[in-house]
């Protein structure tokens, strides 16, 4: 099916890309090779080429660096990759409810807050959603903390997955709910479940002047403790503000802050999972912290509780497993470790490869 599946303005250049594109795209990133992808696809190389410039002509920059043998992507490229794995699973759920509009199962809307909204995290979620929600369809909505609330009361989710502070008495205490486990009430109609600790590290550009550091601080969502934490913590060591830069999505704030733009907190698991977080290192001085990955509820709802136990579970995999490192890594009480071609990988999400 043919459609726009990308549309957007930056820099004065209004991008339009369609689903075949991004799809070859998808296809030349896994593999690496213009030949691969179109050996995969069945198109020629010559019609895979052709739809890369056309890609790179819209995008204003390379999205590729050549390499002797295959390509590689290029800081554009890992924006972009990041992106079209939503709106391409976006997509696919449109063509499936335009063909079988009766067989659709009962849709489960979950939004999730940018600063667990990158690339790797969504593939858990989706994927053990998959195995557990059977019978329920598992929608994921990316949307800022401050419109959670006006999501809710228009009835545009039925869940949230968010970042909340760490109480104090709870620090360094493991959080393991159970089905059981009571909700904490909030003052707001809503419903608050602890789901599992996320590490956060502050980072900066290998490039990034040591006379410049701290001075701008690259953010994915203002209202987001993570988000908030670093800003104010530069403020008051330096006795003025720096300069923020929102960009609306880790995946660009993590591609910003390899560029040199400024600093950031990232969740560990992004700072750390690919070979493309070469070009970040820790930011002196500063400390890791830790936020609860929370699933928020409407206290009122007429679906079955089971519902409720399988997103709670699914998603508290989720996060458990974006906490996961190899063995010899350094644990959360260690120093931040130099982020580069040697920073240690994630053990591969048994969910996705099975």
């Amino acid at each position: 099916m043919r459609g726009t599946a990308a549309c957007a303005r930056q820099g004065g250049i209004h991008v339009d890309i369609d689903a075949r594109t991004l799809r070859t795209f998808r296809e030349v990133t896994l593999t690496g090779s213009f030949t691969q992808a179109a050996r995969r696809l069945g198109y020629s190389q010559s019609s895979v080429t052709a739809q890369m410039r056309a890609l790179e002509r819209q995008v204003g920059e390379p999205v590729f660096e050549r390499l002797p043998n295959g390509v590689r992507l290029t800081h554009a490229g890992t924006v972009l990759r990041d992106y079209a794995r939503q709106i391409l699973t976006l997509v696919g759920e449109m063509e499936t409810a335009l063909r079988r509009p009766a067989a659709n199962p009962p849709r489960l809307t979950v939004g999730i807050v940018p600063a667990l909204a990158y690339g790797q995290q969504l593939a858990r979620v989706t994927h053990i959603g998959r195995r557990l929600l059977s019978g329920v369809q598992l929608a994921l909505r990316v949307m800022g903390t401050a419109e959670v609330h006006d999501a809710f009361r228009s009835g545009a989710i039925d869940g949230a997955l968010v970042l909340t502070v760490v109480d104090a008495v709870d620090a360094g205490e493991p959080v393991v709910p159970s089905a059981d486990q009571p909700h904490t009430e909030r003052a707001d109609d809503l419903t608050e479940v602890r789901l599992q600790e996320v590490e956060f590290v502050p980072v900066t550009g290998v490039g990034q002047r040591r006379g410049a550091l701290g001075r701008q601080v690259v953010i994915a969502d203002p209202d987001c403790p993570s988000q908030r934490w670093l800003p104010e913590f530069l403020r008051l060591r330096c006795d003025s503000p720096p300069e923020i830069h929102e960009l609306g999505s880790m995946a660009g704030v993590r591609a910003a802050t390899q560029s040199g733009l400024g600093c950031a907190m990232l969740p560990m698991a992004l700072a750390a999972s690919h070979q493309e977080a070469g070009g970040l290192r820790p930011l002196p001085g500063v400390p890791r912290m830790r936020w609860n990955a929370s699933l928020v509820l409407g206290r009122s709802d007429t679906r079955p509780a089971v519902d409720w136990q399988n997103l709670t579970e699914t998603l508290r995999q989720a996060t458990a497993l974006s906490c996961a490192v190899h063995p010899g890594e350094p644990g959360p009480a260690s120093p931040v470790g130099v982020l580069g071609d040697g920073a240690p990988a994630l053990d591969p999400d048994p969910s996705i490869a099975s």
